[in-house]
């Protein structure tokens, strides 16, 4: 029974991370678009798939004692969704490197700023719940990556404001994808052994 309560808990706490970062998505798209920032639809991208991610976690979490070779489906899920969106990224950001466009530096900081805020406050729920299965510690990771990036959106939204280099927008998106990369194929490798 407790073990059930405990799974209630987990449940309740991946639902809210999940819902956090989607409303979280459609504003950074949104602001993304509208500014033509390739580093927020990347990021946004990435936030998308790290909600999908959480669902995922959720899924498994309960599926885990019921259906575990179904969670193990779920956890190499989650690792090639990762990889599907470093390629997504990679394309948006070398279309942009190609030909950048002007973008507001300062629109671009906000809203990283606020991306800290809510990777931030989901990775510290997460952490407390990452030693209890695999697929919580890759969201924990996917969440920690997260705030990362989205400390290096907001710099170089500063850096775009103060110098008018539009052309680091598509540079820190190739680099949020080589950031991404690197953790995916570790969760992929892992769960394929």
């Amino acid at each position: 029974m407790e073990h059930h309560h405990e799974n209630m808990k987990l449940s309740r706490m991946l639902i809210i991370c999940s819902l956090i970062n989607l409303l979280y998505v459609v504003i950074e798209a949104g602001v993304g678009f509208v500014s033509s920032s390739a580093g927020l639809v990347s990021d946004a991208g990435h936030n998308l798939s790290d909600v999908a991610t959480l669902l995922i976690s959720l899924a498994a979490v309960n599926l885990a004692q019921s259906r575990p070779a179904t969670a193990k489906k779920l956890t190499l899920a989650n690792a090639l969704l990762l990889i599907c969106a470093v390629v997504l990224i990679a394309v948006e950001g070398v279309s942009k490197l190609i030909d950048p466009e002007p973008i507001q530096g300062s629109v671009v900081s906000l809203t990283a700023g606020i991306g800290i805020i809510v990777n931030g406050v989901t990775a510290y729920l997460l952490m407390r719940e990452q030693d209890r299965d695999i697929n919580i510690k890759a969201s924990f990771l996917h969440m920690v990556s997260d705030t990362l990036v989205s400390v290096g959106v907001l710099v170089s939204g500063l850096i775009i404001a103060k110098t008018g280099l539009y052309v680091i927008d598509p540079i820190i998106s190739l680099i949020i994808a080589l950031i991404i990369l690197f953790p995916a194929v570790k969760l992929l490798v892992k769960v394929v052994k």
